[in-house]
């Protein structure tokens, strides 16, 4: 048995503390670029709207941009990976850790996750999520995973039905699981909630204990 878990969404809760503080930072950074915007509160309840109906920060703030015109992107788009102030704290998802211990106890865990490396471990070590934790941990810079899972799959000699992957974003998470044979579990949390769920997917949850009684 192999199980693969997403990090954004998932095992941290990105949706509820980290998108938020960085898109502030990114409606500011298009202000000083020249982006005109009359109440800085009302732009940045705009700009989480559009984020609320996209699947990706960087596409909401695109958008956003698009929107009001904005004449350069290009530092507002870096401030979404950019450091998080030193006393930043990212909380896990309700009883993530009880799970990973759970089940670490049992069988090899990993962890694959898309986006800017050293931003996706400094959300880790910021939600006091160690590496340690994991057999193995990927991070996919063009998000792609399909090949990292495969590859997992060989290194640890799990045949493809005894693989679990759990994740938020169907597409990016889920799809190549099922392209490969792995048991998906679609965790519906943060961007997890838009969009519409696939048929294939063999089990949805809405926190990580419910694996409790679906992993045996």
């Amino acid at each position: 048995m192999l199980i693969i878990f997403d990090l954004d969404d998932t095992l941290i809760d990105t949706s509820g503390t980290v998108t938020p503080f960085k898109l502030r930072q990114c409606l500011l950074r298009l202000i000083e670029d020249g982006a005109e915007v009359e109440e800085i509160e009302k732009g940045y309840q705009e700009l989480m709207n559009w984020n609320n109906r996209s699947f990706r920060s960087k596409e909401a703030l695109l958008s956003f941009a698009a929107s009001i015109g904005a004449p350069n992107t290009a530092r507002a788009l870096a401030e979404l990976t950019s450091p998080l102030p030193k006393d930043f704290f990212v909380p896990m998802t309700p009883g993530a850790l009880e799970i990973l211990s759970f089940f670490g106890k049992k069988y090899p865990l990993a962890l694959v996750t898309g986006g800017s490396s050293p931003f996706q471990r400094e959300k880790m070590e910021r939600a006091g999520l160690r590496e340690s934790i994991f057999c193995r941990v990927a991070v996919s810079e063009d998000s792609l995973k399909k090949q990292i899972y495969e590859n997992l799959a060989s290194q640890f000699l799990v045949v493809s039905d005894k693989v679990w992957v759990c994740g938020d974003r169907v597409d990016m998470d889920l799809a190549p699981a099922h392209e490969l044979g792995f048991n998906t579990i679609h965790m519906r949390w943060g961007r997890g909630k838009i969009g519409k769920e696939p048929s294939w997917i063999h089990h949805s949850i809405s926190t990580l204990l419910e694996l409790k009684g679906i992993i045996k």
